[in-house]
């Protein structure tokens, strides 16, 4: 069971998505494959990517008690609408 709603990101391309595991890993969340959980720090992230309809779903799935699951998905839909934004200026 999910503790916060899942977010869904459009325009998701190959290239992007590559971006955003890079950015993941720098983080400590190992981002392996289209589908899966990763966790740091006692935080799990579930993700879903879809390459052909460029759609990526994200959502936390776990977090300690003293953290927010809230703050988690700002950060995570920060760092993914800024990915999103740079591809597209450039």
């Amino acid at each position: 069971m999910s503790i916060s709603p899942k977010v869904t990101f459009g325009g998701i391309t190959r290239a992007i998505f590559a971006r955003l595991r890079k950015k993941a890993s720098k983080r400590g969340i190992h981002v392996v494959g289209a589908a899966g959980e990763a966790a740091n720090n006692g935080v799990r992230i579930r993700w879903n990517y879809d390459a052909t309809l460029e759609l990526l779903e994200v959502e936390c799935i776990h977090v300690p008690f003293w953290i927010d699951s809230t703050r988690i998905n700002t950060e995570l839909r920060k760092e993914i609408e800024a990915t999103l934004y740079s591809s597209r200026a450039a």
